[in-house]
Order: structure tokens, then sequence, then C-alpha cells
């Protein structure tokens, strides 16, 4: 019988399960697998930072819907747990693989040991060690199995580097080997929840629909059409789910967070609230009143038993994955006869409208510019198609509020878990997955220096992404809230870094716009190259709604 490493195992085992892009960086003890996995067909996208690489997979996985693996050496993985953490928040279905010393030293003082997997485990679905050589199919096919069924999120593997050199038995792989129908991915909702959800709605007076997160992962756009008409219900989105409802259906109310969407903020009118794939957490007053009505109907569908109940108890709570509950749905309510919500619809059209036309008022040629006189310039330089990345705290807020999301896995931003810095890494992620489109990302010039060098990984890689990047030099909501709550900022004044110059120095087009009457050309320069772009952005240092409401609620507290 013909022998193998356990480095080509796991080259056969990924391979299996359609995975063909890696993204890390090399180190000490996965060398012997980086040497493996080059002579194989995987794209494989080497960062500047362990951190970048995971959020990079991050992106990646969830515009795919497929699990991205980030691979790094032992201190690598340290760097790397951030970028888990985030991921547990953004639900990313990232393989996360590191090396170690060899498994018979660890325990005993091993060059660079420390409890990988302990470290791993708080902030994964999953964390594992391989106990030997022939067990590396079965752990891979424990580690996609965890990340993408149920809640989808990361998990982690160590392989140690003897495991990695020793030989084994090619048939182990016949084993573990993967048939088309032996990984389970989906769940449907229990019949009789479903239509306890249908005659609630029926009933309600002014419904809504909220898509988050868990919609992204698993409902297809056609079908959460199909059903949003079907009750003619109006519906928000917000992250993964955005454009799964395109911002221009007439049943869409736009983003669905309060500081930035008057529309949604009247939430608290609704007398029935089906949340798909979005927890009802902090973002949503933990379901309290406010910002939800008292008696409020609420109607959970997700595929984390744990989502149910956490914050208030729900009264109809279904248990599964939101795409093939939203087609069961759809299939049940196609049965019945809806009473119209055309005047409760019409009047939150209404009030996005006239949301939408007051921030276009901000839009204004003025020195510094406005962050929305950015916005509507930068909107005529993209399609409905275009990839975006938003980040950073007041300046991408307004392009959150007014840039419209057409289609699905076109759009990101930072987790629920807040952490900023994912601007570029995210970006280069996302044009990975989408080679084929030209990725926009918008971020202030705080969260630029988190990964700003990942500009590097872009040009090396033939990432031509184009960066609109605000700069104010603050750190802009924190200033603000700071300058609201108690008069000055403290460590939150940064320096008016020329962030093109950096641009250059790193080999892509870097532009300074001091100006507003030269934004619109310098976008039409940025767009005309074909590699990465990066505009300096001088702007207004001004608070946005998020900040506002921050500030008022805090003394509102104490008032």
């Amino acid at each position: 019988m013909a022998k193998v490493s356990g480095s080509q195992l796991v080259a056969k085992s990924l391979q299996a399960h359609g995975i063909d892009t890696l993204f890390g960086i090399a180190g000490d003890h996965f060398l012997h697998l980086l040497d493996v996995l080059v002579d194989e067909p995987f794209r494989m996208i080497d960062t500047r930072h362990e951190g970048a690489a995971s959020h990079a997979a991050d992106a990646y996985a969830r515009t795919l819907n497929r699990p991205g693996v980030v691979m790094s050496t032992t201190p690598g993985h340290a760097n790397a747990i951030p970028g888990l953490a985030n991921a547990m928040h953004s639900q990313a279905p990232i393989i996360n693989i590191a090396g170690s010393s060899d498994s018979r030293n660890l325990g005993r003082g091993a060059m660079q040991e420390f409890d990988q997997v302990g470290v791993a485990a708080p902030v994964t679905k999953g964390a594992w060690q391989i106990p030997s050589a022939d067990r590396i199919p079965e752990f891979i096919n424990l580690a996609v199995r965890t990340a993408m069924t149920g809640k989808r999120g990361p998990v982690h593997l160590t392989i140690p580097q003897d495991l990695q050199e020793a030989m084994v038995d090619e048939s182990i792989l016949d084993r573990y080997g993967i048939g088309e129908d032996s990984m389970p991915l989906t769940v449907s909702g229990d019949p009789g929840q479903i239509a306890a959800a249908i005659e609630i709605l029926k009933r309600s007076e002014r419904p809504l629909i909220i898509a988050g997160t868990g919609a992204g992962a698993t409902a297809l756009p056609e079908e959460l059409q199909r059903l949003v008409e079907t009750m003619g219900i109006p519906i928000t989105t917000t992250d993964s789910a955005r454009g799964l409802i395109s911002d221009d259906h007439d049943l869409s109310i736009g983003f669905g967070y309060l500081p930035l969407n008057k529309a949604v903020a009247r939430i608290g009118e609704a007398d029935a609230v089906m949340f798909l794939g979005q927890q009802i957490d902090y973002t949503w007053g933990l379901g309290g009143s406010p910002p939800f009505a008292e008696g409020v109907k609420r109607i959970m569908v997700d595929p984390s038993p744990h989502h149910m109940g956490t914050s208030r108890s729900v009264d109809v709570g279904i248990l599964g994955d939101v795409g093939p509950v939203v087609t069961q749905m759809a299939d049940a309510a196609s049965k019945e006869t809806w009473p119209s919500f055309s005047s409760w619809n019409s009047s939150l059209q209404a009030e996005r409208e006239k949301h939408q036309a007051e921030l276009s008022e901000l839009a204004v040629e003025a020195d510094p510019p406005h962050p929305m006189f950015v916005s509507e310039t930068l909107q005529r330089h993209i399609t409905p198609e275009t990839p975006m990345v938003f980040d950073g705290g007041d300046y991408a807020h307004f392009f959150r509020a007014s840039v419209p999301v057409h289609e699905s896995q076109r759009w990101l931003y930072v987790s629920s878990f807040g952490m900023i810095g994912i601007n570029m890494p995210y970006a280069l992620g996302l044009q990975v997955a989408l080679p084929n489109h030209r990725v926009v990302c918008v971020t202030g010039d705080g969260s630029f220096g988190f990964h700003g060098l990942e500009l590097d990984t872009m040009v090396r890689h033939n990432l031509p992404v184009v960066t609109i990047l605000g700069n104010n030099s603050i750190w802009g909501i924190d200033w603000q809230i700071q300058k609201g709550l108690y008069g000055r900022p403290v460590w939150t004044d940064l320096l008016p870094t020329r962030w093109d110059t950096v641009a250059k120095g790193l080999g892509a087009y870097g532009e300074n716009v001091e100006h507003a009457a030269d934004l619109d050309g310098a976008m039409t320069r940025a767009f005309a190259q074909d590699k990465p772009a990066l505009l300096n952005v001088n702007i207004e240092q001004i608070i946005s709604p998020v900040a506002e409401e921050a500030v008022g609620r805090k003394l509102g507290a104490h008032g």
C-alpha cells in the first residue's frame, strides 16, 4: 500500500471539501505542510499579519458560503486569535490550522510552546489537537462540519510538525472519504411552529421582518423575496443579509440599524417582528421597550438554540437554518389569504425617503468635505454589483446609512464584536472571493492603522482594491463621545498622516485630496488604475448619528 505524509493528508482532505484558497504566513512549525501545499492547486495568499489573514478568511468564507482556511505557526497562532474572536461574532466558517513543535516534546518546554487549543477554545466552535497522523482526515471533516453547520463560526486544529512529516497508508483516505451527501449542511424547521408564526403575522397590523447574519449564511435571495412578497411584509436587512433583498425593492426599508435609519427606528410601532438569523442583542436593545412596543409578538428563526430567548422570550422559536425555513414559510404562506399591510409599508417608505433626503442635504461641496459629500461622490463611481467594505467610526457610518445595496454577498462591516481594523483584510478577502468585481473599501484613518500594510499583500497578489480613506486625524466616534460627555478627548487625537504616501511606498496608487472640488477627479483616476489605489481624503470632524445617539443615551440615563 502506498504511503503518504500527514501534510499530503491535509492537502487531500481540504481538496475533498472543495477548498482551494488558503490565507496565512509562513513559520517554523508548518513549513513541511507549506512545501506540500504549494505543489497542489491551491491559491495561497500570504499576508503581513496572521490577524489580517483571519479577517481575510472571514470575508472570503462569508462571501462564498464556504470554509475559509487560515494557517500559521505557533506564535502566529497567537496573532490569529483576535480574528477568530471576531469571526465568532460575524459567524464566519473559518478553519484555523496551526503547526506546533513535535507532539512528543509538548509539555516539557518545546520550542515556542503554549496551550494553542486552550487559547482557541473560547473563541471558536471547537478546538482540537490532532492526536495522530492517520486521524488527520477525520479531524478535518469534523472541523468543516462544525464550522458549516448550525450557527456558523470558526474552528481550530493544531497539527504538530511530527504528524505533518509522518508517513501513513494512503488507504486512510478511503476510510474518511467525503461523498456528495455525507456532510449535513441545512436543517428545516418544525411545520407546526411555522404555522404558528404565519398565524401571528396574519393577525398583525404592523409586522416587520429583520434579516441578519444567520440569513446571509443560508437564505437564497429569490426565496426570501418570494416570502416577503407573498406576505407583503416590509423587511430590513443587516450584516451578511444585506442585499438578500435589494434596497430598491418595494418592501425593503433598507439598512437595519436604529441610529442610521429613521424608518427602522419606528420599530416601536410594530406589533409583530420576525427575526431571521438575527440575534436579539444589544443592537436591538436586547428586545426591550424601547425600541420595541410592549406586547409585541416576537418570532425567531435561527440555527442556534442559544439565541432563543437569551435576552427576551419569543412567542415562536423556529430552530433551523434560515434558508430552508424561509422556503418552508414561503410555501405555507402561499396557501393563505393575507391582509394588506400597504399603509404601514408606505408610511415606512416615506420615512426612509425623508431620511435619505436629509442625509443628501449634508453633501455640500465645502472644505473640508462632510463624509456625506464623499459618499455621494463615490456613488457616481460604483455600480449595483460593487462589493463594499466599511470600517471605522463616524466616517463610515454615513456611508452605511446612504450607500444602497442591491446584490447579496456585496457588503461587509465590522461585526457585532466591534473589532475595527478589518478594512484591508476584509477587502482583500472579498477581492479574492470576487475576482471579477472591483472591491471598494471605505475606512477611517484610525482603523486603517491596524492593518494598512495589507496594501502590500494586495500589490503582491494583484488585488486592485480601491480604498477611500477619510482622514480627520482623530479616532472619530470615541473623540466625539468624549467631547460630548466629558468635554475633552483622551487618547483619541491622531496626526494628519499622509496615508497616500504610505500607499505609494508599498507599490499602490496613492493620492491626497485636500479640496472637495478635486474629489471626483481623484476617484476617476483611482478607479482607472490596474492595481490597488488609495485616496487620502481630508474630511470634516463631524459627529455621526451613532455617536449622537450614544451621547444622548448616556446623558439621558444620568438626567
